[in-house]
């Protein structure tokens, strides 16, 4: 199962959307893959180094091969997850994400039961447009404001040409003045969840707070109910498509 978490305008906060998502998957934590053509944050959040991860990753698949041991690429965040880390430089993380674009059906889907792949901003030419058709669900972040709303309109007709049916959705950063459910209407995607303005929550999910009650902050606990809603949903469809029926 891969999901991919993107925005298109402006900064909503999917990397702290994306490492929510990983620790709080139904069923046990999901692989949290920053795959991000400008470059990652998390190994500058949580204090870890830029090696192995992404970079290590792609030249292991650059020839179109499976992933011998994702292990080698992998580094632990404190909130029990792994990660494979981008590299801060553009330039290098653009070509990482390149290769793994192009092997994303064989990579990504393959080295975890759940993926959940932190693809930065999408655009029509971004190296990040190889992982969306082999997605699950694309989850696109948007703060609930006229022009990121309008960013979101304008793009949703290449984002249906890339993507499988029915894959595209919506989180909406904070409340604001539209309804969800008149969000939904006019950009013809279902919103997932409304995640809540939650200081404490964000800055566990980006390394600048500690504590044990981390999973009952608000924020938290909205990435709880959207990974669950996600995971729902993708089992459905995946059942449906290969013919087997839910009892």
């Amino acid at each position: 199962m891969l999901i991919v978490c993107g925005s298109l305008s402006g900064a909503p906060g999917v990397s702290t959307t994306a490492v929510g998502l990983a620790a709080q998957w139904p069923g046990g934590r999901a692989l949290l893959v920053e795959a991000d053509p400008s470059g990652g944050v998390v190994a500058a959040r949580f204090g870890l180094a830029q090696q192995p991860g992404l970079t290590s990753l792609a030249a292991s698949t650059r020839h179109g091969g499976g992933v011998e041991s994702i292990a080698e690429h992998l580094q632990g965040l404190p909130l029990g997850i792994e990660v494979v880390v981008a590299p801060g430089s553009a330039d290098t993380a653009a070509g990482s994400v390149t290769v793994l674009g192009r092997n994303s059906a064989t990579v990504l889907r393959g080295v975890a039961g759940v993926v959940v792949a932190d693809v930065g901003r999408l655009y029509p030419a971004t190296p990040a447009a190889g992982l969306l058709p082999a997605a699950d669900a694309v989850l696109l972040l948007a703060a609930p404001a006229t022009e990121c709303l309008d960013h979101v309109d304008a793009r949703m007709p290449w984002l249906r040409e890339v993507t499988r049916p029915g894959v595209l959705g919506l989180a909406l950063a904070g409340p604001g003045s539209y309804p969800a459910g008149e969000i939904a209407a006019r950009l013809g995607a279902p919103v997932w969840a409304v995640l809540p303005r939650d200081r404490w929550g964000a800055g566990v999910l980006t390394g600048r707070l500690a504590g044990r009650a981390w999973q009952r902050t608000r924020l938290v606990r909205a990435l709880r109910d959207l990974a669950a809603t996600l995971h729902q949903q993708v089992t459905h469809r995946n059942e449906a498509e290969s013919g087997v029926v839910s009892r």
